[in-house]
């Protein structure tokens, strides 16, 4: 029964009110079937359609309005034996037509009706509510009647068997980013459940929410907004991916026809998936509200004693640590409200539905003035905090406690981590923070502050704020922070913190997961970001429970020892101050390569290679320019590049992709006085190099010197050298210098061919020079090199002490 075109046609026009569009197209067709074997019956001497002992009548979602273009239609034939109108013959007939179509079809007789449904809740509940087709409405009415009696039968165990598919009652779950539109919460079962209740209870034909519930016109058009969108949207799915899951596969056409507009700073794809989540919650908070307070499920558990005995101080009701409201409640203030919360006892409550709609009703009548910084402190330095505002963010009101929040209400992230959507993903983190398992983290977080625990909850729930919006969204939702706590009269020192844990957050666990954490380079770049011991300890305990949020399957025993082995590593690295304040400044460099204009029209492959260049000296010696040019020249090069100046000086550069023989080039150029030398390891086992001589070369000689000169560089020829005149206290040789690098100074008297030899000491012993820095000052040569560390230069120290020393 999929006439494509025409629904894709209707959508095209227009989007909404499908539904209705759907029910007459449906209707329509057993109404011709009707119509036409009655012609088939009786030509031209049809009676009158009331008078026929037929009614056709449509049950279960099918009555309730509640299917979409996939659904399998549900149909009752009621009848009476009337031998002059040969009823079963006729009925046969009908069945075979119907059967063409794939849907359900149950014949019944009428006073065979009750027996046969009364103790089938299943078949109970397909006749809630009943909508008549075609055929005899006197019929239709009697069938209603009985239907009636029907559910006065065992009525409380049909309730019961409903009321359980909403429980529970006290607790909303956080809503999946690709929810089932018929099964996940808010979906199109919770309605159907409701409407069941609601008939039974009110033993109509009809599922009208009782007045005495409270409920205002607006809750209540909300209500139907709501489910008229997600039965287009559940129709939608199943023309364009033949499923009821809302996912980003294909969210483009569907968004095209229902006719989604973009917002600023918002795409079409946002907007219905925020769209579609705002729905379903709103579904499956109205119908468990209306159907816990019209069964009084959970309060009428408690007498009238357990209930004044466990009035708390704020007006709530703690009956089993959950919390309830009377639905007479008197309406108070935001500020009293958030008082009458502090006021509570410091344990993790469940919220009932009545609190949540409660919360509503409050928000919506607060008038905005009063300024609720302090009680928001208050609440969050109580050790369950979570559940409180966890009832604001289900109530739809969490960004009137917390403003930044509303940038990220229901925003979906699909990027195959995250289960929630933003501010779900940022409420569960909090949760984690105020429930961590972990012994050693959680005594990590016992040792902190109380201003320290209210800035690391913010943090908790804003380290995302800056998503859906232009740039990087640590950056943003940084500078967000900042704003907000600064707000809030937090310590500079508080919000200092804040904002660099915000400004990292995702930092620790990239580390652990994507890099050698074992070297002693990965380990104090990430630290250098940091500024202290503190700021490491306090984004060690944000990382587990950001990790935790985004899908508790994602921390395994496994990340859960790499992250312990960073944090060890990383708190012993801090008392080693030189090496940091190297790693320190090529952060600084970093951030300034980041926000130069070049560095944004670069290739992203360039641009990732700029930050694995190995030498952190690199950056402290260059400009950030230089290092952008460096990179673009290197990431091109496949061999060696050889540039050659000669204004003010001999210059030469070279970018080679293996490490190259240095001691022959520079006999080559012996002559020219050597004032500066520097190597730097880049990326992918790449060098860049640079030569400056305080003498030039004749013109007419520089095409001879460039050919000797790259001859020198490729070749493996032993070059017999002078040796020069070092002495013992002129040379410096640190084995330890760091995990991954032996450090080595020569400072001594300028010398002809001294480094042509000092290098090839080292070509000859096979060792690699990562960075080096030479230089020439008055006859004085000040020359450091870091050397990478293996088993050969271990066993080698004394050797080639003995060979750089003359004495």
């Amino acid at each position: 029964m999929k006439d494509v075109n025409k629904f894709y046609k209707f959508f095209s026009k227009n989007s909404r009110n499908f539904i209705n569009f759907l029910i007459k197209e449906r209707d329509d067709t057993f109404k011709n079937i009707f119509s036409e074997t009655l012609a088939q019956f009786f030509g031209d001497f049809c009676p009158d359609i009331d008078k026929l002992p037929i009614s056709i009548i449509a049950t279960n979602k099918y009555a309730q309005n509640l299917i979409s273009v996939n659904s399998k239609l549900d149909i009752m034939i009621v009848y009476k034996d009337i031998q002059g109108y040969n009823t079963k013959h006729l009925l046969r007939s009908l069945d075979e037509r119907f059967q063409e179509f794939d849907i359900n079809i149950k014949i019944v007789e009428l006073l065979s009706l009750y027996d046969k449904f009364k103790d089938d809740i299943k078949s109970k509940s397909k006749l809630c509510l009943i909508r008549y087709i075609c055929g005899s409405k006197t019929l239709y009415k009697s069938a209603r009647d009985e239907i009636t009696r029907l559910k006065e039968y065992n009525k409380d165990a049909f309730l019961s068997y409903h009321i359980k598919k909403l429980l529970p009652f006290d607790s909303v779950p956080f809503l999946e980013q690709e929810p089932n539109l018929k099964t996940s919460f808010g979906g199109v079962d919770d309605i159907y459940s409701l409407n069941c209740i609601l008939s039974t209870i009110s033993g109509e034909n009809s599922a009208r929410v009782p007045s005495m519930l409270l409920l205002d016109e607006k809750q209540t058009s909300q209500f139907n907004i709501c489910v008229d969108f997600l039965l287009s949207l559940k129709s939608t799915l199943n023309l364009v991916n033949n499923e009821d899951i809302f996912s980003e596969k294909n969210i483009d056409e569907i968004t095209t026809l229902m006719q989604t507009k973009s917002k600023k700073s918002q795409d079409t794809n946002i907007r219905i998936s925020q769209k579609i989540l705002s729905c379903m919650k709103n579904i499956g908070l109205f119908t468990r509200f209306v159907a816990s307070s019209i069964t009084n499920y959970n309060f009428s558990n408690f007498s009238f004693l357990q209930k004044k005995l466990s009035k708390t101080k704020g007006g709530f009701y703690n009956l089993n640590s959950t919390l309830f409201v009377h639905r007479h409640k008197k309406i108070v203030s935001l500020k009293d409200l958030l008082n009458n919360f502090i006021l509570v006892d410091d344990v993790c409550y469940k919220i009932d539905m009545s609190v949540i709609f409660y919360i509503k009703k409050v928000v919506s009548a607060d008038d905005g003035m009063q300024n609720i910084n302090t009680q928001i402190k208050k609440l969050l330095s109580k050790n369950n905090s979570h559940c409180i505002l966890k009832a604001f963010l289900d109530a739809g009101v969490l960004n009137v406690l917390i403003k930044p929040m509303e940038n990220i209400a229901l925003l979906p992230k699909y990027d195959g981590y995250h289960k929630f959507s933003v501010d779900e993903h940022s409420m569960f983190t909090l949760y984690f923070l105020e429930n961590i398992k972990d012994k050693f983290i959680k005594s990590l977080y016992d040792d902190v502050c109380l201003q320290g625990k209210i800035m690391l909850k913010i943090v908790a729930l804003m380290h995302d704020v800056g998503k859906g919006s232009e740039g990087e969204h640590e950056i943003v939702g940084a500078n967000i922070f900042r704003a907000y706590a600064n707000k809030l009269e937090l310590s500079p020192e508080a919000v200092n913190m804040g904002v660099l844990l915000i400004k990292y957050h995702t930092l620790m666990n990239v580390v652990a997961n994507t890099e050698d954490i074992y070297s002693q380079r990965v380990v104090f770049s990430f630290i250098s970001k940091l500024s202290d011991k503190k700021s490491l300890k306090l984004l060690y305990v944000l990382t587990y429970c950001v990790v935790n949020a985004t899908d508790d399957s994602l921390y395994t025993p496994y990340l859960s020892k790499l992250l312990r082995k960073l944090y060890d590593l990383s708190f012993e690295s801090f008392d080693d101050e030189n090496l940091l304040d190297e790693a320190t400044r090529r952060v600084k460099k970093e951030h300034r390569i980041k926000r130069h204009d070049e560095f944004a029209v670069l290739d992203e492959n360039i641009q990732n290679k700029i930050f694995e260049i190995y030498s952190n000296l690199l950056f402290a010696k260059h400009s950030v320019l230089d290092i952008i040019n460096i990179t673009k020249k290197a990431f091109l090069c496949d061999g060696i590049e050889f540039d050659l100046q000669n204004t003010q000086g001999l210059r030469i550069k070279i970018i080679s992709n293996r490490f190259l023989n240095l001691s022959a080039l520079l006999a080559v150029f012996a002559d020219f006085d050597l004032a500066y030398m520097e190597i730097f390891e880049l990326f992918d086992e790449k060098f860049f190099i640079r030569l400056e001589f305080n003498k030039n070369i004749k013109n007419s000689d520089l095409l001879n010197f460039k050919a000797k000169a790259l001859k020198a560089l490729n070749s493996n020829e032993k070059l017999v050298l002078t040796t020069p005149i070092i002495y013992k206290d002129e040379i410096s040789f640190d084995l330890n210098h760091s995990d991954e690098y032996a450090k080595l100074n020569i400072n001594a008297k300028d010398q002809i061919g001294l480094m042509a030899y000092v290098m090839s000491v080292f070509y000859d012993m096979n060792f690699k020079i990562t960075s080096a820095k030479v230089q020439t000052i008055k006859n004085k040569t000040r020359n450091l090199f870091l050397i990478s560390k293996n088993n050969g230069l271990h066993l080698n120290y004394e050797k080639i002490l003995n060979l750089l020393i003359s004495e």
